[in-house]
């Protein structure tokens, strides 16, 4: 309530906004994302976009807004292989 009040002075908004925020938003943490298209019979492109319906959904259903999606345009193998990101 303190940081959404206008007529309180922009320092003490700041002071509640940045002490209220890690109780209204769960902290993110980084996610392993290595995917090892041998062990899934769907192909590495059908698994990423179901990867990626499955995070909207668990984001939209927590009240979040959309992840970020990384592009990348070709991304190395543990094996040295170069792969087509797209």
């Amino acid at each position: 309530m303190v940081y959404l009040d206008t007529t309180l002075p922009i320092e003490v908004r700041i002071d509640a906004a940045k002490a209220a925020i890690g109780y209204e938003l769960p902290k993110l943490n980084a996610i392993d994302a290595r995917i090892d298209a041998v062990s899934h019979p769907e192909g590495a492109v059908d698994l990423v976009l179901r990867e990626r319906q499955l995070l909207g959904r668990t984001f939209r259903g927590l009240g979040l807004p959309s992840p970020k999606v990384i592009e990348v345009d070709e991304v190395i193998g543990g094996d040295g292989v170069v792969v087509d990101g797209t």
